[in-house]
C-alpha cells in the first residue's frame, strides 16, 4: 500500500546561503544528537527497530535548512568515554548522517524504507489495537459478572432477611 502526504510543513520559501546553511546545519545536528541521545529511549530504538531517522529544520525567518537523515549502524565508533554514562544497555553502534537538500527527497527516503521493511507496520498497530479491545472487554465483562454476583448476593440475603423476619412475626386476626 503506497502511502501519500498530503501536505509538506517545512516553510520552503527561501533556502540560506551555503556558509550559513552549513553552520546551521552544524548546529542543529549538534542540538538535536544532544536531546536524541538523552531522550530515555534512545538506548533501546535500534532494538525495537526504529533504524532512521528523519527531522526537517527551518523556520520562516531563516527559511529551510534541510531535513537530517539519521540512521543505525552497527559499527564500533571508536569513542572512549571518561566518565561513561551509566545505562541498563550497552550500545554499540553509531547513528550516521547525511543532510537532504528538499523536502521531496525525504519523502521519496521515507517511501522506500517504508517499502523495504520486513512486516506492515498498519497491520501490527491494528493487531495490537485489537488485542487491548479484546483484553479491555474481557476486563470489563468479568468486573461486570463480579458486580452481578456481589448484587445477587446482597439481594439473596435481603430475601432470607425477609423470610426469617416473616417466621418471627405472628398475625393477629
Amino acid at each position: 500500500m503506497d502511502k501519500k502526504v498530503e501536505s509538506i510543513t517545512i516553510p520552503f520559501n527561501k533556502v540560506p546561503n551555503g556558509s550559513l546553511q552549513s553552520e546551521l546545519r552544524n548546529a542543529m545536528e549538534v542540538q538535536f544528537r544532544y536531546k536524541f541521545y538523552k531522550d530515555v529511549q534512545f538506548p533501546y530504538l535500534q532494538s525495537i527497530g526504529i533504524r532512521h531517522v528523519l527531522q526537517g529544520f527551518g523556520n520562516e525567518e531563516v527559511g529551510f535548512i534541510g531535513i537530517l537523515h539519521l540512521w543505525w549502524v552497527n559499527e564500533d565508533n571508536g569513542i572512549v568515554y571518561d566518565k561513561t554514562r551509566k545505562s541498563p544497555v550497552q550500545i554499540k553502534g553509531v547513528w550516521k548522517s547525511e543532510w537532504l537538500d528538499h523536502p521531496h527527497e525525504a519523502l521519496v527516503l521515507a517511501q522506500k524504507l517504508e517499502k523495504e521493511k520486513i512486516y506492515d507496520e498498519e497491520k501490527l498497530v491494528f493487531l495490537i489495537q485489537n488485542y487491548v479491545r479484546q483484553k479491555t472487554e474481557q476486563k470489563a465483562r468479568k468486573e461486570a459478572e463480579r458486580l452481578l454476583r456481589v448484587r445477587q448476593g446482597i439481594e439473596s440475603m435481603v430475601e432470607e432477611d425477609v423470610e426469617e423476619e416473616a417466621k418471627r412475626v405472628i398475625l393477629w386476626n
